[in-house]
Protein backbone atom coordinates (compact mmCIF):
# COMPACT_ATOMS: atom_id res chain seq x y z
CA UNK A 1 0.00 0.00 0.00
CA UNK A 2 2.53 2.22 1.02
CA UNK A 3 4.33 1.81 -2.66
CA UNK A 4 1.46 2.82 -4.58
CA UNK A 5 1.21 5.52 -2.17
CA UNK A 6 5.39 6.51 -3.25
CA UNK A 7 4.34 5.86 -6.82
CA UNK A 8 0.91 8.03 -7.26
CA UNK A 9 3.04 10.82 -5.76
CA UNK A 10 5.62 10.43 -8.45
CA UNK A 11 3.63 10.40 -10.25
CA UNK A 12 1.89 13.65 -9.60
CA UNK A 13 4.81 15.16 -9.11
CA UNK A 14 5.58 17.01 -12.41
CA UNK A 15 2.16 18.93 -11.96
CA UNK A 16 2.90 19.51 -8.30
CA UNK A 17 5.83 21.97 -9.62
CA UNK A 18 4.49 24.74 -10.98
CA UNK A 19 2.27 26.87 -8.58
CA UNK A 20 -1.35 27.63 -9.38
CA UNK A 21 -0.68 31.23 -9.12
CA UNK A 22 2.08 31.31 -11.55
CA UNK A 23 -0.84 30.81 -14.34
CA UNK A 24 -2.75 33.24 -16.02
CA UNK A 25 -6.03 32.55 -17.09
CA UNK A 26 -9.06 33.95 -18.56
CA UNK A 27 -12.79 33.51 -17.51
CA UNK A 28 -15.33 32.03 -20.02
CA UNK A 29 -13.95 29.75 -22.51
CA UNK A 30 -15.64 26.62 -23.34
CA UNK A 31 -14.75 23.43 -21.34
CA UNK A 32 -14.63 20.90 -23.56
CA UNK A 33 -12.03 17.57 -23.82
CA UNK A 34 -8.84 17.14 -21.17
CA UNK A 35 -6.49 19.37 -19.97
CA UNK A 36 -2.74 18.84 -21.53
CA UNK A 37 0.51 18.73 -19.37
CA UNK A 38 2.19 21.95 -18.80
CA UNK A 39 5.38 22.20 -20.86
CA UNK A 40 7.61 24.75 -19.73
CA UNK A 41 10.62 26.66 -21.70
CA UNK A 42 13.81 25.11 -20.20
CA UNK A 43 14.76 27.12 -17.32
CA UNK A 44 15.64 30.56 -17.46
CA UNK A 45 14.56 30.87 -21.10
CA UNK A 46 11.01 32.74 -21.36
CA UNK A 47 7.99 32.68 -24.71
CA UNK A 48 9.14 35.33 -26.96
CA UNK A 49 7.20 34.38 -29.87
CA UNK A 50 4.07 32.20 -30.64
CA UNK A 51 2.12 31.19 -33.49
CA UNK A 52 -1.63 28.82 -34.11
CA UNK A 53 -2.25 25.99 -36.08
CA UNK A 54 -5.93 26.90 -37.36
CA UNK A 55 -7.92 25.16 -39.29
CA UNK A 56 -9.58 27.64 -42.09
CA UNK A 57 -13.67 27.81 -42.46
CA UNK A 58 -15.57 25.01 -44.00
CA UNK A 59 -18.11 27.39 -45.02
CA UNK A 60 -20.65 24.22 -44.01
CA UNK A 61 -19.02 21.59 -46.06
CA UNK A 62 -17.11 19.89 -42.87
CA UNK A 63 -16.80 20.07 -39.34
CA UNK A 64 -15.34 23.30 -38.07
CA UNK A 65 -12.96 23.56 -35.89
CA UNK A 66 -10.62 26.61 -35.72
CA UNK A 67 -7.58 26.56 -33.01
CA UNK A 68 -6.22 23.31 -32.82
CA UNK A 69 -2.94 24.25 -31.17
CA UNK A 70 -1.04 27.21 -29.77
CA UNK A 71 3.08 26.87 -30.10
CA UNK A 72 5.72 29.29 -28.19
CA UNK A 73 9.05 29.94 -28.83
CA UNK A 74 11.80 30.20 -25.87
CA UNK A 75 14.77 32.43 -25.95
CA UNK A 76 17.07 32.89 -22.54
CA UNK A 77 18.34 35.98 -21.87
CA UNK A 78 21.12 36.31 -24.28
CA UNK A 79 18.34 36.29 -27.19
CA UNK A 80 19.12 32.30 -28.02
CA UNK A 81 16.49 30.37 -29.23
CA UNK A 82 16.42 27.85 -27.06
CA UNK A 83 13.26 25.44 -28.71
CA UNK A 84 9.50 25.95 -28.52
CA UNK A 85 6.58 23.98 -26.42
CA UNK A 86 2.91 23.17 -27.38
CA UNK A 87 0.81 21.15 -25.02
CA UNK A 88 -1.66 19.21 -26.15
CA UNK A 89 -2.97 19.71 -29.44
CA UNK A 90 -5.25 18.34 -32.85
CA UNK A 91 -4.69 17.69 -35.95
CA UNK A 92 -6.27 19.98 -38.02
CA UNK A 93 -5.18 23.31 -39.79
CA UNK A 94 -1.73 24.91 -40.68
CA UNK A 95 0.38 26.48 -38.74
CA UNK A 96 -0.12 30.62 -38.91
CA UNK A 97 3.45 32.27 -38.80
CA UNK A 98 5.12 33.41 -36.20
CA UNK A 99 4.43 36.50 -34.24
CA UNK A 100 7.65 37.95 -32.05
CA UNK A 101 7.96 40.49 -29.56
CA UNK A 102 11.23 42.27 -30.24
CA UNK A 103 14.81 41.13 -29.04
CA UNK A 104 15.04 41.42 -25.75
CA UNK A 105 11.39 41.47 -25.08
CA UNK A 106 9.45 38.76 -23.31
CA UNK A 107 5.03 37.63 -23.86
CA UNK A 108 3.41 38.56 -20.56
CA UNK A 109 -0.68 38.24 -21.54
CA UNK A 110 -2.56 37.01 -23.24
CA UNK A 111 -6.49 37.46 -24.65
CA UNK A 112 -8.75 34.61 -26.42
CA UNK A 113 -11.15 34.80 -29.01
CA UNK A 114 -14.22 32.03 -27.50
CA UNK A 115 -17.19 31.29 -29.27
CA UNK A 116 -19.69 29.91 -26.78
CA UNK A 117 -21.58 26.56 -26.68
CA UNK A 118 -23.79 27.00 -29.85
CA UNK A 119 -26.35 23.97 -28.63
CA UNK A 120 -26.74 20.67 -29.80
CA UNK A 121 -27.68 21.37 -33.31
CA UNK A 122 -25.09 24.14 -34.46
CA UNK A 123 -21.70 23.33 -35.30
CA UNK A 124 -18.73 24.45 -32.24
CA UNK A 125 -15.07 25.59 -32.94
CA UNK A 126 -14.41 26.89 -29.19
CA UNK A 127 -11.09 28.67 -29.02
CA UNK A 128 -10.75 31.16 -32.89
CA UNK A 129 -8.13 33.63 -32.45
CA UNK A 130 -5.29 34.80 -30.33
CA UNK A 131 -3.80 37.84 -28.90
CA UNK A 132 -0.55 38.05 -26.71
CA UNK A 133 1.28 41.59 -25.31
CA UNK A 134 4.64 42.09 -25.56
CA UNK A 135 6.27 43.69 -21.92
CA UNK A 136 7.95 46.47 -23.49
CA UNK A 137 4.82 48.01 -26.19
CA UNK A 138 1.26 48.81 -25.43
CA UNK A 139 0.20 47.07 -28.58
CA UNK A 140 -0.61 43.22 -28.87
CA UNK A 141 0.25 40.59 -31.45
CA UNK A 142 -2.37 38.51 -33.01
CA UNK A 143 -2.25 35.39 -35.16
CA UNK A 144 -4.62 34.66 -37.65
CA UNK A 145 -7.86 32.73 -36.75
CA UNK A 146 -11.50 32.94 -37.75
CA UNK A 147 -14.46 35.10 -37.07
CA UNK A 148 -16.61 33.17 -34.78
CA UNK A 149 -16.73 34.28 -30.94
CA UNK A 150 -16.20 37.53 -29.04
CA UNK A 151 -12.75 38.27 -26.61
CA UNK A 152 -12.76 37.47 -23.31
CA UNK A 153 -10.99 40.25 -20.86
CA UNK A 154 -7.35 39.74 -20.97
CA UNK A 155 -5.06 38.22 -18.34
CA UNK A 156 -1.18 39.11 -17.58
CA UNK A 157 1.53 38.03 -15.55
CA UNK A 158 2.43 39.74 -12.30
CA UNK A 159 5.16 42.50 -11.70
CA UNK A 160 8.63 41.09 -12.88
CA UNK A 161 7.29 38.00 -14.82
CA UNK A 162 6.84 36.82 -18.25
CA UNK A 163 5.38 34.10 -19.92
CA UNK A 164 7.46 31.12 -19.87
CA UNK A 165 5.23 27.67 -20.94
CA UNK A 166 1.59 26.55 -21.25
CA UNK A 167 -1.04 24.56 -20.63
CA UNK A 168 -4.00 23.78 -22.97
CA UNK A 169 -7.94 22.42 -22.57
CA UNK A 170 -8.22 20.13 -26.00
CA UNK A 171 -11.25 18.13 -26.97
CA UNK A 172 -9.90 14.88 -29.05
CA UNK A 173 -11.67 14.29 -32.05
CA UNK A 174 -15.24 13.36 -32.01
CA UNK A 175 -15.35 11.08 -35.13
CA UNK A 176 -17.12 11.29 -38.35
CA UNK A 177 -20.33 12.48 -37.02
CA UNK A 178 -19.48 14.33 -33.82
CA UNK A 179 -19.33 17.93 -33.48
CA UNK A 180 -15.26 18.93 -33.06
CA UNK A 181 -14.32 21.84 -31.25
CA UNK A 182 -10.19 20.67 -30.97
CA UNK A 183 -8.68 23.78 -28.66
CA UNK A 184 -11.15 25.07 -25.73
CA UNK A 185 -8.61 26.86 -23.57
CA UNK A 186 -5.60 27.78 -22.34
CA UNK A 187 -3.74 28.59 -19.26
CA UNK A 188 0.15 30.73 -19.40
CA UNK A 189 2.68 30.36 -16.87
CA UNK A 190 4.62 32.76 -16.22
CA UNK A 191 8.09 32.83 -14.71
CA UNK A 192 10.63 35.33 -12.84
CA UNK A 193 12.53 37.33 -15.46
CA UNK A 194 16.18 37.88 -14.84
Amino acid sequence: MLLLAVLALALAAPSLAYSPDDFIHSLGATFLGFWGATEACPVGSYARAFELKVEKQHWGVDDDTSVNAIRLYCYNAAGEPTGNVTSSTMNRGSWTGVYSCDEGDYLYGYNLKSQPDQGSLTDDTAANALRMYCRQTSDYLESPGNKWGSWLEPSFCRSGMGVCGLMTLVEEDQGTFGDDTALNDVRFLCCDLP
